[in-house]
């Protein structure tokens, strides 16, 4: 049981993949290729049980709604208003900033918003819809803020191949039966695998500009741990319903940096510096959901329901 809690935690594998990305370093012009095939497997076991049912999603409209602005202007926002600190002295870095701002939610914020005890139903929702609004919404936006830099008829078509591709794969999938372990440890190696392809793609500019690293590394903890500490304390003044305000949270700092990772490397080539800010932001909100999951619960606990545990009264 001990070895299967660790197999199933994502940040071993993810620190598996950094260590291993600094000693191997880059594999050269085949990594786009792999990459390609680990976000598709990754995307498709992470996408399997989405479902989009008339009667949720009219239930939940509002929700949804919600959480597309959460997503694509909370934390689109706070992306790019850090990605122009870097704008005039690093204008490649700032393309990756744009890209990390364009893509969708992690599908992990269903997890954030499962082990916090949020509404399940418009997680899953949302997240969906999210993805289904992110084949305009990815293109357009990186045509925007990056201009001739990205390609938005590039970005579409592979924002086609991550998304519609994973989601036409559940389909097949559901036949497996995949239990929720093997699913999880299917997710964590691929994880392990996009690190160990990202990091090592630019382990060199890690050593010589370590100043440029630190400085990334800060401004996605601000748009992690900062931006998700006020926008908790903002919702529960504004008393918004805890299940859903925990949805909106995940949406709002958690994006899809591993999507965001290998579209920078397949379409930013020529300067491969742009990747930096999706493989630190994958990193820090690793560490952000690792890191934040007890504190949330201490600030902002659920209410206990009638068969829950009382908690133990003090002598």
């Amino acid at each position: 049981m001990a070895l299967l809690s660790i197999v199933e935690n994502v940040r071993y594998w993810i620190l598996a993949g950094v260590i291993c990305a600094f000693l191997i370093g880059s594999i050269g012009d085949i990594t786009s290729t792999i990459l390609i095939l680990v976000l598709i497997i990754q995307m498709s076991l992470s996408m399997d049980g989405l479902v989009l049912r008339k009667k949720d999603i009219s239930d939940n409209s509002k929700g949804i709604i919600w959480s597309a602005v959460f997503c694509f202007v909370i934390c689109s926002g706070s992306a790019l208003l850090m990605g122009l600190l870097f704008k005039g002295a690093y204008p490649e870095i700032w393309n990756g900033w744009v890209m990390l701002a364009s893509v969708p939610c992690a599908v992990s914020v269903i997890t954030f918003a499962l082990y916090l005890k949020g509404d399940m139903v418009l997680s899953v929702l949302a997240t969906t819809v999210i993805y289904f609004m992110a084949l305009v919404i990815t293109p357009v936006m990186t045509m925007v803020f990056a201009g001739d830099a990205i390609s938005p008829l590039q970005i579409l078509k592979y924002v086609v191949l991550f998304i519609v591709v994973p989601l036409a794969m559940t389909y097949p999938l559901k036949y497996l039966h995949l239990n929720r372990p093997r699913k999880v440890i299917g997710i964590n190696i691929m994880m392990f695998l996009m690190v160990l392809l990202s990091v090592g793609f630019n382990r060199d500019y890690f050593f010589t500009e370590p100043v440029v690293v630190l400085y990334i590394a800060i401004a996605c903890v601000f748009r992690t741990f900062v931006v998700s500490i006020i926008l908790m304390h903002v919702l529960k003044r504004a008393n918004v319903n805890r299940e859903r305000s925990f949805v909106y949270i995940g949406m709002s700092v958690w994006k899809n940096s591993g999507l965001a990772s290998t579209l920078c490397i397949m379409l930013l080539a020529d300067t491969p510096e742009a990747v930096l800010p999706c493989v630190i932001s994958l990193l820090i909100e690793t560490i952000w959901f690792g890191a934040m999951g007890g504190y949330f619960e201490k600030k902002w606990p659920a209410e206990l329901g009638p068969n829950d545990p009382k908690p133990l009264s003090k002598a």
